[in-house]
């Protein structure tokens, strides 16, 4: 354990409430200068009139689809309470947990590293961590809440090693302002409707840190259960409903999945429930409950990563044409008809019908992927008169 994780994870064993531990169960930074728009890379300050690419047009016949450029941007929850293990211990007063027990951060950080070390060069990936990095301990809101502009690691093929890095040279620490994150992520890769975005939450607990909630009758995330106990109590505040709209945003009117991880051990229903709820909002929740992936070994959590970026790296496709009619195509996979399934159970469905994207879901993404074959997707569409 690094000196700095040591400091920041032996605060939580002297049991201080104040914000600098407000993460319940709930950078670094610098943009690649080599990114480019091709693997969803947008320098910082960068601004576009509109995406690099336009709407497709509608027009009619049979077109093959191709393999979608699939850029993935991790959100990943560095709050003082990823310096737990997977079962809730906290770290004792010298910052340390038992022999042979990982904390959530390092086994996040080992699951990612294994699962997605094979995608390296096929899906330009990026993160945002959040909050900020602060100094060890308790802080004022404004630190342990801060979120900054931008992401740390812009999106593009490669970037295993510098996400990995995060890991390794920086701590959990502060609060957990999940909203604010997802909606400067899902703002910064907005610009690049035309290839297949895909957001990946990775969180071990509640959001809050809303300074505008009600302290006297919010629901607490903090461990003393009362928010108005406490100077900036507001800031422990569950941000459940803002977080859910903001996730239902990037889903529904900036087109970008979200999928949603949840990491740890099962805390309080309406912690639970949060999580669920924007699973459901960011449309890529799991077909059955608990509605998000739920982590609770690391053998769950490099299952759930794994699963996750498989589908996003072999089952999104573009159409070079796209009917003005969401069902005015005929999808097919070596010469078989799929059905359209809005429920993505196991069919295809848009990701943005306006830009030609859709998706494979259930056995039909395993088709589409081929199990290591080639498999031709096609789609016959009919154009309005």
């Amino acid at each position: 354990m690094s000196s700095r994780r040591f400091l920041a994870a032996g605060f939580f064993a002297l049991g201080l409430t104040s914000l600098g531990a407000c993460g319940s169960r709930t950078g670094l930074f610098g943009t690649d200068p080599a990114a480019s728009l091709l693997d969803g890379g947008i320098p910082d300050g960068a601004t576009f009139d509109g995406p690099p690419d336009g709407a497709v047009k509608c027009t009619p016949g049979r077109f093959t689809l191709d393999l979608a450029i699939a850029q993935l941007m991790f959100v990943i929850d560095r709050s003082g309470s990823m310096a737990f293990s997977l079962d809730g211990r906290q770290p004792d007063r010298l910052g340390n947990l038992p022999p042979g027990v990982l904390s959530r951060w390092d086994t996040l950080r080992d699951s990612l590293f294994q699962t997605i070390t094979p995608f390296d060069n096929a899906l330009a990936m990026g993160a945002k961590f959040y909050p900020e990095e602060s100094a060890p301990g308790p802080a004022p809101a404004d630190e342990a809440c801060r979120t900054d502009t931008g992401v740390g690691i812009a999106p593009a093929r490669g970037n295993v090693k510098d996400i990995i890095n995060v890991f390794d040279t920086s701590d959990p620490n502060g609060g957990t302002p999940t909203a604010e994150a997802l909606r400067l992520a899902a703002q910064y890769i907005s610009g690049t409707r035309g290839v297949a975005r895909t957001m990946i939450l990775a969180t071990d607990g509640a959001p809050n840190c809303n300074g505008d909630l009600d302290a006297e009758r919010c629901t607490c995330t903090a461990a003393s259960g009362n928010c108005a106990s406490s100077p900036g109590g507001e800031f422990n505040c569950l941000d459940d409903i803002r977080s859910v709209s903001v996730v239902r945003d990037i889903f529904q009117n900036m087109k970008i999945p979200v999928y949603v991880i949840g990491i740890g051990s099962t805390e309080r229903p309406e912690f639970l429930k949060v999580l669920d709820d924007m699973a459901v909002a960011g449309g890529r929740p799991r077909a059955t409950t608990p509605r998000h992936y739920n982590v609770q070994t690391s053998a769950d959590l490099t299952a759930a990563l794994g699963s996750i970026s498989d589908s996003i790296a072999k089952c999104t496709y573009l159409t070079p044409s796209a009917p003005t009619d969401p069902n005015a195509i005929n999808v097919e996979i070596n010469g078989k008809t799929i059905a359209r399934d809005p429920t993505h159970t196991n069919g295809w469905d848009w990701v943005d019908q306006a830009f030609g994207t859709l998706a494979f879901f259930g056995q039909a993404c395993v088709v589409a992927s081929g199990g290591g074959t080639t498999s031709q997707v096609t789609g016959v569409v009919s154009c309005e008169k």
